[in-house]
C-alpha cells in the first residue's frame, strides 16, 4: 500500500505574489526525490497566527505533516527528508559539513530577504522601495559577494567543485545551494552577471538545473517564478 502523500503547509502564493517563498527549498527535496506532497493552504492565517494548529508546536511554516507526525523549520525539514528519501551525506564528516553549508545557506537568504524590507520587516517591498535601496546596495556589493565566495570555496573543496557539495552523489544542501543561488540570479540579475569570480557555482547552477526530475519540475506549472520583490 502506498504510503499517503505529505502535507506541505505554507502562505498562500497571492500573498507572496505567486512564489512559494521559503517553502521551495523542501519542494525541491520532494520533486528531486520522486515524493508525492501537497500544498496546504487552506485555514493558514488561523491555523498559525490564529493559535488553531494542534500539531507538536511549530513557530512558523513551512512546515510538513504525514500522520501524528509534523515538522516546522526549514532547514530541519530539508535534513529530515534528505535522510529519509536518500539525499543525505554517507560520511559522518560529510554530514556535518552539509549542516554547516546549509545553515549558511539559510543565513544567507535571511540577509537577501531582509535588504527588500529595510523600513518594516513583515511589511510589503512595495511600500518601502525607497527606503530599502540603501540596503540593497549594500547586499549586492558586500553581503552577496561575500557568501557566494565562500560557497565557491566549499564547492572546491569536495572534487575541485566538479561535482556536489560533499561526497559523490547529490544531497539535500546541493538542493538548497541550487535554490538560493537561481534566488540571486532571478532577484539580482545584474550583480549575479557581473559576478565572475564564481565560476563553479555557475557551473553547478547549470548542472543541477539539469537534472532530468528538476528540469521536468522547472519546466511543469507547478514551478513559480521568483516574486522579485524578495529573495523567496
Amino acid at each position: 500500500m502506498a504510503e499517503e502523500p505529505w502535507k506541505l503547509y505554507y502562505w498562500p502564493t497571492e500573498v507572496l505574489q505567486g512564489s512559494y517563498g521559503r517553502s521551495e527549498f523542501v519542494r525541491l527535496v520532494f520533486e528531486e526525490a520522486g515524493v508525492p506532497y501537497k500544498m496546504v493552504h487552506d485555514n493558514i492565517f488561523q491555523l498559525f497566527k490564529g493559535g488553531q494548529w494542534t500539531g507538536y508546536p511549530a513557530l512558523a511554516v513551512p512546515l510538513i505533516q504525514r500522520g501524528d507526525f509534523s515538522l516546522s523549520q526549514t532547514g530541519v525539514i530539508c535534513r529530515y527528508l534528505g535522510k529519509k528519501y536518500g539525499l543525505y551525506p554517507t560520511h559522518e564528516a560529510d554530514e556535518w559539513h552539509a549542516d554547516q553549508i546549509n545553515t549558511t545557506i539559510h543565513d544567507y537568504i535571511g540577509e537577501g530577504r531582509l535588504s527588500f524590507h529595510g523600513k518594516k520587516w513583515a511589511g510589503s517591498y512595495f511600500d518601502q522601495v525607497e527606503e530599502t535601496k540603501p540596503y540593497q546596495e549594500y547586499f549586492t556589493t558586500e553581503r552577496m559577494p561575500k557568501f557566494l565566495a565562500h560557497f565557491e570555496q566549499a564547492l572546491a573543496a569536495n572534487d575541485g567543485g566538479k561535482g556536489f557539495v560533499v561526497g559523490k552523489q547529490v544531497t539535500y544542501v546541493d538542493l538548497a545551494l541550487l535554490h538560493v543561488l537561481r534566488a540571486t540570479e532571478a532577484q539580482f540579475p545584474e550583480a549575479w552577471a557581473a559576478l565572475d569570480t564564481i565560476p563553479l557555482l555557475k557551473a553547478f547552477k547549470t548542472r543541477m538545473e539539469a537534472r532530468p526530475r528538476l528540469a521536468e519540475y522547472f519546466k511543469s506549472d507547478r514551478w513559480r517564478p521568483f516574486s522579485g520583490n524578495s529573495m523567496m
